[in-house]
């Protein structure tokens, strides 16, 4: 893994200063009940604003994710007793769904172009924010940073809270593993990817497998390109389709589980990603494989270890993009791949 610090705590970082250079006095949210709920605390002309910020890497506005954020922020601001709302978005949110949602949740939506406005009063914030959204030279910021004194205050009114990310954890870490437990871990993942990838994916066509009676089949996708990471699986891995494998193993896969993978992935049957939901991670020379058959023929096999999947889990619960995880996966994977 990397030592620099997440794209996410970046972005965090300067929302933070833009904030601070616009007036407000702001401090990190410390929830004593560990709850969360939003980032910051801000103060503003004796106002307290619950603030939260969500990095996205895909620049469109995933209406699903930020409805779910938006949710959470005013439930959870609701209890801290702010005044007002903000919700700050690394995408782009058109007006008539900003106007839409602020007036559901009586919050305050900043995106990329509003972030863009307010750090114009201090240029280098500008040019930071520039190349870590790697933000088009041609999106202006005219007519963007909305007038925070018209805004309305959180009138209490709460809208449910997803916790389905939570539930699914918690009946993954619940299931035995091995194979008098196979089926019903197949059953779990497969719910697991519709709640994760509900509008990515395509087809989930089954495959039926004999290899070792611990994964009797998989799952066969086509991508559709929604996010940053299905884009890059087709853009430059030309993989039109992806493949779930489900490895109910009592310790970690080894290389002969890779192999078997790697065998159903196909070059010119524009399938050259699989993804790999395996209780324990892989082993060195599991790892190894996966790094030789990428360096060999381009065929790209991510492991997602339990903790994996639930970080994913509650960063889909939270509003935040599951598939963001992949895409660091793949990144660390490709930057560490050895000649």
């Amino acid at each position: 893994m990397q030592n620099t610090p997440s794209s996410a705590r970046q972005f965090e970082a300067l929302i933070q200063r833009v904030l601070e250079v616009n007036g407000f006095a702001v401090t990190r949210f410390d929830d004593p009940r560990g709850i969360g709920g939003f980032d910051f605390m801000g103060e503003l002309v004796g106002e307290n604003w619950a603030i939260e910020v969500k990095f996205y890497r895909t620049a469109r506005a995933q209406v699903s994710l930020i409805e779910s954020a938006a949710a959470r922020l005013v439930h959870r601001a609701v209890t801290a007793q702010a005044l007002r709302g903000m919700l700050v978005v690394s995408s782009a949110v058109p007006s008539s769904l900003r106007l839409a949602l602020e007036q559901k949740y009586d919050l305050t939506i900043v995106d990329r172009l509003d972030v863009l406005a307010w750090a114009a009063v201090e240029p280098s914030l500008v040019d930071e924010i520039t190349a870590l959204l790697e933000l088009d030279p041609s999106e202006t910021t005219e007519g963007h940073a909305p007038n925070l004194r018209t805004q309305t205050r959180i009138s209490g009114r709460t809208s449910a809270v997803d916790t389905r990310g939570t539930d699914l954890c918690r009946s993954l870490k619940a299931l035995p593993r091995g194979k008098s437990s196979w089926r019903d871990y197949e059953q779990l993942c497969a719910e697991i990817l519709r709640y994760l990838f509900p509008n990515d994916l395509l087809g989930w066509h089954t495959q039926k497998r004999t290899d070792d009676g611990l994964n009797r089949f998989d799952f066969v996708c086509r991508i559709r390109p929604t996010t940053e990471f299905w884009r890059f699986l087709i853009g430059h891995l030309d993989s039109r389709y992806v493949l779930f494998e489900f490895k109910n193993y009592l310790g970690q896969i080894k290389q002969g589980q890779i192999l078997t993978t790697e065998k159903y992935l196909l070059e010119k049957g524009l399938r050259r990603a699989a993804i790999i939901l395996t209780r324990a991670g892989a082993d060195k020379e599991a790892v190894r494989m996966t790094q030789g058959a990428m360096r060999e023929s381009g065929k790209l096999m991510l492991v997602v270890d339990d903790a994996k999947v639930c970080e994913m889990l509650h960063m889909k619960e939270r509003g935040e993009d599951p598939t963001d995880c992949l895409f660091e996966l793949a990144d660390d994977f490709l930057l560490s791949l050895p000649r």
